[in-house]
This record gives C-alpha cells, structure tokens and sequence, in this order.
C-alpha cells in the first residue's frame, strides 16, 4: 500500500491555506507528504489560498460569521474517503466548531476502511467550546484511528478519558516543527527600514490575533514597558495582527512603547526584525513562535502557558515575563547572548527540525494502516 508513487492522501480542516496555527502545520505535513512522492488532495470548509485539487466539504465552516455550518455533505465526505489511501483529519476531529463533520468523517472512514490519522490540536476541554455539543462525541477518539497528539499534556489527558487508545497503541505524539534553516537567515535591515525601525531600537515582537483573549496582549505590552525603563534605548512593541481592538487589550495598546502592527512575510522577515519574541500567553497547545523564535536566534520571553515546560524540557532557554533584567542583561551582553541564542537553535535543529517530518510522516501511516486493518 505504501509504495511511494501510489499514495493518495487527504489532508482535511475546518480550514486551510490561512496564517492560524493550524493551518501553517497542515501545510508543513501537506509538502511532507508531496516530498515522499506522496499525491495530496487538501479537503476543507474554506479556503484562504487555493489549489486546482482543492475539495470544499460543506458542513465544515459557517457561510456567515456567527452562523452554525450548513448540512454536512456526506456525499462528498464518502468519495474522498473511498478515493483514498489516507485521510488525515487535521484539527477536523477536535473541534466543537462542527461536530456533525467531525462524526461523518469518521463513520465514512471506518465504512471505508481508509487509514485515519486524526491529529488533535485543540481539544474543547482545553479552550472555549464553540456549541453545544452530544455527549462524547467530539474529539474523536475511536480506537482504529491513529490519534496524534502535539504535546505530551495532551496524550496523558486523552490516555486518561479513553484509556482503549493506550490498549490499542493508538496515541502518538508529533510536535510541531520548523523550517530551521529558513527561520535563521531573514532580511533584518530591509525589514526594520520598512517598519521604520531606527538601527539601534530594540523590537520585540507578538505573533498573535489580537482577539485571542489567552494570547495576553496586555502582559506582553506590560513586558515591554517594563523592559524600557531599564535598558538605555528605545523599545518597539510589534504586534502582528492589526485589527482593531477594544477593551482592555485596546487599551494596553495604548500605552505600548514605539507600537508597531501588521504582518510581514516571510516569517524569517519577522523575526530577523526582532530582537526578542514574546508570548505570555496563558495557553497554547505548543507555542509555535517560541521553537520559530529559538530557531531563528531571537531571545524568548514566554509563559505562564503549561505546555511550555515540554519546550523547556527539551532543551530550550525560555525566559519567564518576570525576568526583565536578566532579559536587560542579555541584550547588553553581545557573548552571553550568542551563548543563548545559538544552544537554542542547536536543541530546535536536533528535536523539531522539519527535515525528520517527512519520515516521521512514513511511520505514522504504516501505524494508521495497521490500526484500521484491525
């Protein structure tokens, strides 16, 4: 089944092609799986980019903000799972957003009998659920589809629920990883000239949407004011995401120092702007800025979210909001801070660099297929 030139995969999500974390780690697995000679048909409720073999699944993501989805289109759902080789449910069997797809996905699937990957980002129990959902149905957890965990807090907490998963040896873990040698080489002064930058200013930079109350704006503005009465130059607040916003993260906004909003791509642009990356966020299911960060040589500042302490666990150096000075200190300190910067980028090149995905990709469908086929 898994000779190269053969396969056909279905990579599925609510949506795809957009600049939220889900969708930048479907289209890292996405160009996996192309690389192994793989053929990939995305599926998804909306589309923000687009692709001649793009599939729109209807059921999946709301015609209208506010609105619950349309009726599902099990129709569709059926053909893709019967034209091929493996489904990949990408977030598309967590979510409280459209638990009526997430169901058909998986009736269809096991009709079919297609090896299922259901990786799981966010779980309802670790966020805001977005409807009322039927009792233990969402997310997944069938025991003949492979469950793909990103973080380590996750697998226990799914271990715990259904503990069959651990019976079955239907849990694995696969962290979110980078592009290390992309991130480490962004323009730095093209960048700061187009932010209006002066050479000397420090930058510390928020990937973050402005409405994701867990992101904590406020404490990152909190952060950079804090930093700029102790060090002698001028401190930049960027936060990535420019709408508008109100209450009180638009009022920290406010009193940000030298703010600065708006995406720049690429993301090695960003972050080769910056000097420090900050995500004080009081949850992330794993924190991608914080490994994009270390990767591209920036220093960290991050937490108090839980999953972090796997990040830290691994290796990497991540300061705490309440280390102002040590974080003054570095910046002042042109060896300590290489010292710093380049262990960080070693421990992201050996433990999450996205070279390994592709193989690691390979296992986890040989273990989905033998799942499936009981």
């Amino acid at each position: 089944m898994w000779c190269r030139s053969q396969v056909r995969v279905c990579v599925v999500s609510h949506r795809l092609g957009g600049l939220d974390g889900v969708s930048i780690e479907a289209a890292k697995w996405v160009h996996a799986f192309r690389s192994l000679g793989w053929t990939v048909t995305r599926a998804a409720g909306h589309f923000v980019d687009h692709e001649p073999t793009d599939v729109v699944v209807r059921g999946m993501w709301a015609d209208l903000p506010g609105m619950e989805p349309p009726p599902v289109d099990a129709d569709t759902i059926r053909w893709l799972c019967e034209s091929h080789d493996l489904i990949v449910l990408d977030n598309a069997g967590s979510l409280w957003s459209a638990p009526e797809a997430s169901q058909e996905w998986q009736r269809q699937a096991l009709a079919s009998r297609v090896p299922t990957i259901a990786r799981h980002h966010d779980p309802a129990w670790q966020g805001v659920a977005l409807r009322t959902p039927t009792p233990d149905t969402v997310p997944l957890h069938h025991p003949a589809l492979l469950h793909v965990l990103i973080n380590e807090l996750t697998r226990a907490e799914f271990a715990r629920r259904w503990p069959v998963l651990v019976e079955r040896d239907a849990l694995r873990i696969a962290h979110n990883r980078v592009d290390v040698d992309e991130l480490a080489f962004g323009e730095r002064d093209a960048t700061r000239a187009r932010l209006g930058v002066g050479p000397d200013d420090l930058v510390l930079v928020q990937p973050a949407r402005v409405e994701a109350a867990n992101k904590n704006v406020p404490g990152a503005v909190a952060f950079a004011r804090q930093l700029a009465r102790v060090v002698g130059r001028q401190v930049r607040y960027w936060l990535t995401d420019p709408a508008q916003a109100s209450g009180a993260i638009g009022e920290a906004l406010q009193e940000a120092p030298g703010l600065i909003r708006g995406h720049v791509s690429p993301q090695a642009d960003m972050y080769a702007a910056a000097d420090v990356v900050l995500l004080p966020s009081t949850w992330e299911g794993w924190g991608l800025p914080v490994v994009e960060g270390a990767a591209a040589g920036r220093l960290i500042v991050a937490g108090p979210y839980p999953v972090l302490d796997e990040i830290r666990a691994a290796g990497v150096e991540v300061y705490d909001p309440a280390d102002v000075d040590e974080v003054a200190q570095l910046l002042a300190d042109d060896q300590a801070h290489a010292d710093v910067v380049d262990a960080n980028r070693a421990v992201v090149r050996e433990r999450f660099d996205l070279a390994a995905l592709p193989g690691e990709l390979e296992q986890l469908a040989q273990r989905a297929a033998q799942l499936m086929a009981g």
